[in-house]
């Protein structure tokens, strides 16, 4: 690795980081917005005169018959599209001299001994993702760790480890595996200009995600002020269950 790409490197890791403190910090405070956000939900409510209560009762049970409906259509479509993933699963070659585990959660198959990754992988940002991945999965997957004779606080920490590697594979982020793997003392390979890149790209999704969650109902209302709450309570009502209902 050239100095120049090593300084960049170390300068996109530092924003990297920065920004999922950030995302922590806005996960973090959510959780209190969405218990005082509820709260004032149903104080909200519950200071209705009786005969709105009443109305409001009917209402929303005719906006949760829809929801439902709603909800069963998609949990169908896809119960369809695991089928069918299962069905191509099945017709895929395994290979079956490497200690395999399945992955209770997603299904997915990943071997315990690193070293010996299939021909197959390549050099991609999806091989490397998987290969970094397995190396982790190796160390804190819940099943090795059962046989380990590590204490109950040391497999604890490896299973939150294991979790949020699991995560941050699903998402295809080659930094959060990145950062696991440090951490855990694992070799990671060669640094080079699409690691950085990688790096970028995590930065902007993260930093969408932190854009997402300013923009919900439930964290503008958190961070207004007590006119504003109200306010925004009232166009939550109407825009997420019409309620007080359109005339006609």
């Amino acid at each position: 690795m050239s100095k120049r790409t090593k300084l960049k490197f170390k300068k996109m890791l530092k924003k990297a980081e920065f920004v999922h403190a950030d995302l922590e910090y806005h996960e973090e405070l959510m959780v209190d917005a969405k218990v005082e956000f509820n709260e004032a939900f149903l104080d909200k409510i519950s200071n209705w005169p009786k005969r709105k209560r009443i109305d409001w009762s009917f209402h929303l049970q005719g906006v949760q018959d829809e929801r439902a409906k709603k909800l069963l259509e998609q949990a169908e479509k896809q119960r369809q599209e695991k089928l069918a993933e299962a069905e191509a699963e099945q017709n895929t070659s395994i290979v079956k001299n490497k200690e395999v585990f399945i992955d209770g959660e997603t299904g997915r198959e990943f071997y315990t001994n690193p070293d010996e990754i299939e021909e197959t992988d390549t050099d991609d940002k999806k091989g490397i993702i998987k290969k970094l991945y397995r190396k982790i999965a190796s160390e804190t997957h819940p099943d090795k760790l059962i046989a380990s004779g590590f204490s109950q606080g040391e497999v604890t920490r490896k299973e939150s480890i294991f979790k949020k590697a699991k995560e941050a594979y699903e998402r295809d982020n080659w930094y959060t595996l990145y950062s696991v793997a440090v951490d855990l003392g694992i070799e990671v390979g060669e640094i080079d200009e699409k690691h950085i890149d990688w790096i970028e790209e995590d930065i902007k999704l993260t930093m969408g995600r932190i854009s997402q969650m300013g923009q919900l109902f439930t964290w503008v209302w958190y961070t207004s002020d007590d006119e504003g709450k109200e306010r925004i309570m009232d166009q939550y009502f109407k825009q997420v269950y019409n309620w007080p209902p359109d005339e006609g």
